[in-house]
């Protein structure tokens, strides 16, 4: 109790804001003893608290009715169902390990839950109902070779949707990407296990940086392209570099840029060593201004440039390797670095060659005209 002293009486009414990090877990739990006196709390974090703070916590959730943020640890059914319930509640970051209650409804406009990693969240998704506009799945740790991301994992988040459609934007994050051959085949998917999220066909921001896409192909991609033309971010496998040649190539990049005409990022793990013959016009997409590669393959930097600086104009070619990247990775990072370098010049000689055609075409029509 001695505690509560912290927290004169008459500031409580008033408190809108109760964060560890500047009075510490115990006396978080202290004041959420007397939530039922901080009736305009807006922001409750304790996300580092212990499991024996479980209890104060949640019974302090109970009693909040006007949160807007939620970041806290071990959570019970009863206080996640509350705080499921107020409209007010927009970001929610928890930690449950097991629902047993009935199916608990999430309908705030965004949520960001967290979970030590994704097979915590596959259990997790047998009792939700989603109906929002914005979810980030957040993975606190991926260190255990046994926490392999589920083959039905996005069937399973396709089926927690009363209306998919209306899904906005997605993400699924990981603290840590496991890179090394040993472990990256915990996070790698492919066309069939990708394949429920052709159901969220108003999405506008899809981000699965953290994933390896390696085995989805050019199939995929142009069913993605042509289910969610809204898109506006993408994000496939752009954050790792994978020790595995991916299936997409540049065909599955022409679709994407042809048939999603307001995307300005596209990031994607893709076999850049296939060339492909120049694009048809109607793929080029000026609105693209940043192509993200990550580690993707590339053998001629030239040619890559070359139909890049057609396709995507305006866009400028950024990559995932670090210095401190894997040797065989050195090579990749160097290459797309040249396509970099060599795109503004392709991009400038082009759009010359295109206002040179065109002044000529003009002044052949004029001259006729006169004739």
């Amino acid at each position: 109790m001695q505690l509560l002293s912290c927290f004169p009486g008459h500031l409580l009414p008033n408190l809108r804001v109760l964060s560890p990090s500047s009075w510490g877990i115990r006396k978080c739990v202290a004041v959420a003893l007397l939530a039922s006196s901080c009736p305009l709390l807006k922001k409750f974090t304790c996300a580092n608290a212990e499991d024996s703070s479980m209890q104060a916590i949640s019974e302090a959730v109970v009693g909040l009715n006007k949160l807007e943020s939620l970041l806290v640890g071990p959570l019970d059914e009863q206080a996640l169902t509350h705080a499921a319930s107020l409209q007010t509640l927009q970001e929610l970051w928890f930690s449950i390990s097991d629902l047993r209650s009935p199916v608990v409804k999430l309908c705030s406009p965004h949520y960001c839950i967290s979970a030590p990693s994704p097979s915590f969240f596959y259990t997790f998704l047998r009792n939700v109902h989603f109906s929002t506009q914005r979810l980030l799945l957040f993975c606190r740790h991926h260190d255990d070779d046994d926490e392999q991301l589920h083959d039905h994992f996005f069937s399973r988040l396709q089926a927690c949707f009363i209306h998919p459609e209306g899904l906005l934007e997605l993400r699924l994050a990981l603290k840590k990407i496991p890179h090394d051959e040993a472990s990256f085949e915990s996070v790698l998917v492919n066309d069939a296990v990708m394949q429920p999220l052709l159901s969220f066909t108003g999405l506008n921001f899809l981000d699965l940086a953290d994933i390896c896409t390696a085995y989805v192909n050019d199939t995929l991609l142009e069913e993605i392209a042509l289910a969610c033309p809204h898109l506006r971010e993408l994000h496939l496998g752009d954050r790792g570099w994978w020790p595995i040649k991916p299936y997409a190539t540049f065909k599955g990049v022409v679709s994407l840029s042809k048939h999603c005409r307001q995307l300005s990022t596209l990031g994607i793990f893709f076999d850049a060593t296939f060339i492909i013959n120049m694009p048809q016009v109607d793929a080029v997409n000026p609105n693209i201004t940043d192509f993200l590669v990550g580690a993707s393959d590339i053998d001629d930097p030239m040619k890559v440039a070359a139909v890049l600086s057609f396709l995507i104009p305006n866009a400028a070619i950024d990559h995932c390797i670090l210095n401190s990247s894997p040797p065989d990775f050195q090579r990749t990072k160097e290459m797309w670095e040249s396509v970099n370098t060599w795109l503004e010049t392709f991009v400038s000689v082009r759009n010359h060659g295109w206002e040179q055609g065109w002044l000529e075409g003009r002044a052949a029509v004029e001259k006729n005209a006169v004739a």
